[in-house]
């Protein structure tokens, strides 16, 4: 049984907004889990201040004891959690936090200072213009600079990664589903079970899985990528890389259950129901005759050969249009250029369809 957090609050209870804040404008939230990050959490305390209303600090348990750094502020919350419960765990209680605030919109910053805050207020924009986006996150690959800039080792776990997330989540066009720097639309996530989804660094994909199994329409910001010496990171490419896999295939099977056999039944499940087990099948039918051949020495009959490449090619074939079926009708995953300026964005001829009627 978990203990409850311990909650060093320099925000008076009840209150949902600063001062100085408009009634008129949404309140703007930032949650910052901060875990051995003394060197760079009041950096990124201080510029989240000064595109955000407040913010909530989640010391997870932290051995440097990184909030203890931060000078009182009326617009800044700390939290400390008594034991270390992952950036999943620390992002959960920021949310319940600010939402108990009366937040509109929800921005993670990761305390490591490798997200320019600058984009902020265009991350907010984007949410505030296109009512059907619920989630934006950033890309960091849309400038060719970050692959010189990222390590080898995280360049290659982002490549494996972003494969399986988009099998598991259904965002097949999205680029950079890794990225953690995210603004949320309250409403959204208020619909949403906390408790269900994963501590750790499985978090942010897990939330991505769940946004996609309930078709949720997200966007992407592009934004250069930050890496310097300061910053350093607990996650462990290798462990991920084994770690992630089998809990994004049961969220891959769970988004094809549901979205293909409870609340929808088309084109797409026939082929898959049919082409997938019809390919196993036919995979286990040609192995079993190719070991009796190979033990006995007799060659098997013609037919018997052509009637496994048959079974393969046409469950191969179906189970491919399950695919380009899924694709096809993926929920999308808009696209926006960023810029530096604070509160100007350069937006993607792809934001317009939403302005338009449904032909």
């Amino acid at each position: 049984m978990g203990h409850a957090p311990t909650a060093v609050s320099t925000l008076p209870q009840g209150t949902e907004a600063p001062a100085s804040r408009s009634p008129s404008r949404p309140l703007i939230v930032a949650v910052i889990p901060t875990y051995r990050a003394a060197k760079t959490i009041r950096r990124v305390v201080d510029r989240a201040l000064s595109v955000v209303d407040a913010v909530v600090v989640v010391d997870d348990c932290c051995p440097e004891h990184s909030s203890a750094l931060l000078e009182a502020n009326p617009r800044i919350q700390i939290i400390i959690h008594d034991r270390n419960r992952g950036v999943g765990g620390a992002m959960k209680t920021g949310i319940k936090q600010a939402l108990a605030q009366g937040a509109d919109y929800i921005v993670k910053i990761d305390a490591d200072d490798q997200m320019d805050t600058r984009f902020v207020p265009q991350m907010i924009d984007i949410l505030e213009q296109c009512a059907e986006v619920d989630l934006i996150k950033g890309n960091r690959f849309a400038d060719p600079a970050t692959l010189r800039t990222m390590p080898v080792a995280r360049l290659l776990g982002n490549a494996g990664l972003t494969l399986m997330i988009k099998f598991s989540s259904g965002y097949w066009t999205i680029v950079d589903p890794t990225n953690g720097f995210i603004a949320l639309r309250a409403e959204t996530i208020r619909d949403i079970d906390l408790s269900v989804l994963a501590d750790r660094y499985f978090f942010e994909a897990d939330l991505l899985c769940m946004f996609g199994l309930r078709r949720r329409v997200i966007a992407e910001l592009e934004m250069p990528a930050i890496y310097h010496g300061e910053s350093s990171s607990s996650l462990s490419i290798p462990r991920v890389l084994f770690s992630f896999p089998p809990k994004l295939f049961a969220r891959f099977l769970r988004r094809l259950l549901i979205n293909y056999l409870v609340v929808e039944v088309n084109v797409g499940s026939l082929c898959g129901l049919i082409g997938l087990p019809l390919l196993v099948f036919a995979m286990i039918f040609g192995a079993e005759e190719w070991a009796v051949s190979v033990s006995s020495g007799i060659t098997r009959p013609t037919g018997t050969i052509i009637l496994a490449l048959l079974l393969f090619m046409i469950g191969f074939q179906l189970s491919l249009q399950a695919l380009l079926y899924d694709v096809q009708f993926s929920t999308r995953t808009l696209k926006f250029r960023g810029s530096h300026d604070r509160g100007v964005r350069e937006e993607s001829p792809l934001a317009a369809e939403l302005d338009q009627p449904p032909t």
